[in-house]
């Protein structure tokens, strides 16, 4: 199922302050009312716009200014939507199973009347994944990802409900010590065992890459990601 907040960088900015904007708007009913929520509640949705958007201080005017953007503000902002998910989405099946919820407030919050979220693990993935990568010729490398808790052969981290793996690689000598650094390429694959293509023109150069075990349906209980390691491409 389609996430109810989006965590693509710019749907997730129209998406706060939409709802936001919804949540101010002075109509009677309130938004609040017909969703049962409390004055507290709503006081946090729009404390994390004003921290997320202010136009002067807010994280994601530090992103899109070339001048401030870097591989931490980055990494804040990613880490800032997934908690946000952590704590609305609770609030979110409220409203959705709300009397007073309506159709047009359902598209603006982007949920389903009288559906809830369907049950799905809340703890975070804690177990590190292990890559093998094996050079190929022309760019090409073939990985296998072995799991803390299934170390004899290679697999996902099913037990933890990981679907997939995640892995980030940056070519050069100066070792990645941040996965989320500006020029980091980031794969997604499905199956524990895959073949990534990094292009024949870097062939002969030295590549840092690292892996952890994600949640596809649930990014934030992605797991975290090992200390990276280096190898040259053929």
């Amino acid at each position: 199922m389609a996430s109810r907040i989006p965590f693509d960088y710019h749907l997730f900015v129209s998406y706060m302050t939409r709802t936001d904007d919804s949540l101010l708007s002075i109509v009677v009913p309130t938004t609040a009312t017909a969703f049962g929520w409390t004055s507290s509640e709503v006081a946090w949705w729009h404390d994390q716009r004003k921290f997320f958007l202010d136009d002067v201080t807010g994280l994601w005017m530090k992103h899109e200014n070339p001048l401030t953007r870097n591989s931490s503000i980055n990494e804040q902002v990613v880490e800032f939507i997934k908690k946000f998910h952590i704590v609305a989405n609770p609030m979110l099946d409220r409203a959705a199973t709300s009397p007073g919820a309506t159709i047009d407030l359902s598209k603006v919050f982007n949920f389903k009347i009288g559906r809830s979220a369907p049950t799905h693990p809340t703890v975070p993935i804690e177990s590190l994944l292990y890559g093998i990568y094996l050079p190929l010729g022309g760019g090409k490398v073939k990985g296998k990802m072995f799991s803390d808790l299934e170390t004899h052969r290679s697999a996902l981290n099913t037990a933890e409900h990981s679907d997939a793996v995640e892995i980030a690689f940056t070519f050069g000598e100066t070792e990645m010590t941040n996965p989320y650094a500006i020029g980091t390429t980031h794969k997604q694959f499905s199956k524990a065992t895959f073949t990534v293509d990094m292009g024949m023109n870097n062939s002969n150069s030295a590549v840092w890459i690292n892996q952890r075990s994600i949640n596809t349906k649930h990014p934030e209980l992605d797991g975290p990601w090992n200390k990276a390691q280096k190898f040259y491409l053929q």
